[in-house]
């Protein structure tokens, strides 16, 4: 882990909506089988397990075990109980070099701006929290030249603190969002995930709210003034929506999404 992500975990850069649940471990990295992988542990030095909630702890344990720990573990962890209505969502290798989001990925994290989100520990993919539940865990599913995940129980995310492009410190409701990417990425049809613009950058018009909607967030989350929030989303809903909504409409997007910068 590097200085700069410990740095941030000192200053317990992390959603109260996190902190509050008793679903913390720590981690480091072995060899299991060969391969390298992201071991739980429980505070007491034994290996945490995903499916028995003794061996986690609070984030204040958590954290003041890693801070004693002088190096002995890579970082914290959150594990996603089962019935807790919070899902975790993995892009893997959705970063390019610049750490900029890769085609594919860019629809998807989108759609999740206003929730929680963080660069992995490899520094190339991004995990996000929302609140939803999963028909069930959805292991790597290939996208493009990255893979997607999907989990709400028995497994766990690693913490990094390192929070992506700004995102609010708070974690939002997306269950409709979440059940629409699941049922994209097992249906067996390919064709285009309603939650992403068409080509050429169209917004087809069941989508148009939810993606103007997503856009606000994006600006708030890097504190873009009123002013020009709503003019960008005037000039999205007029070059580039397939129905243009009535600019009143806009102007409620503005105010509906004005806390969500607040931290």
């Amino acid at each position: 882990m590097t200085l700069q992500t410990r740095a941030i975990l000192d200053e317990l850069a992390v959603p109260k909506d996190l902190i509050e649940l008793e679903q913390f471990v720590l981690w480091r990295r072995e060899l299991v089988k060969g391969r390298g992988a992201k071991v739980p542990y429980a505070l007491d030095g034994h290996k945490a397990s995903t499916a028995d909630s003794r061996t986690w702890s609070t984030f204040d344990e958590a954290l003041a075990a890693y801070r004693a720990g002088k190096r002995q573990y890579a970082g914290l962890g959150f594990v996603f109980a089962a019935g807790g209505g919070l899902v975790g969502v993995d892009l893997d290798d959705c970063l390019d070099s610049e750490g900029a989001p890769k085609v594919w990925a860019r629809g998807v994290l989108e759609r999740f701006s206003d929730t929680y989100m963080e660069i992995s520990p490899g520094g190339m993919g991004v995990k996000i929290w929302a609140r939803g539940v999963l028909p069930a865990n959805l292991p790597g599913v290939r996208v493009g030249d990255g893979s997607i995940e999907m989990y709400d129980r028995l497994r766990y995310f690693t913490l990094t603190g390192r929070v992506f492009r700004g995102a609010p410190l708070q974690v939002e409701d997306h269950a409709a969002d979440l059940l629409a990417l699941f049922e994209r990425l097992t249906e067996r049809k390919r064709k285009v995930w309603p939650l992403q613009p068409v080509a050429g950058g169209r917004i087809p018009h069941g989508s148009q709210h939810s993606t103007l909607v997503s856009i606000a967030g994006t600006l708030r989350a890097r504190r873009v003034c009123d002013e020009a929030i709503l003019a960008c989303l005037l000039l999205v809903n007029a070059r580039q929506c397939e129905r243009p909504g009535p600019p009143e409409n806009i102007a409620r997007i503005v105010q509906n999404t004005r806390t969500w910068g607040a931290r």
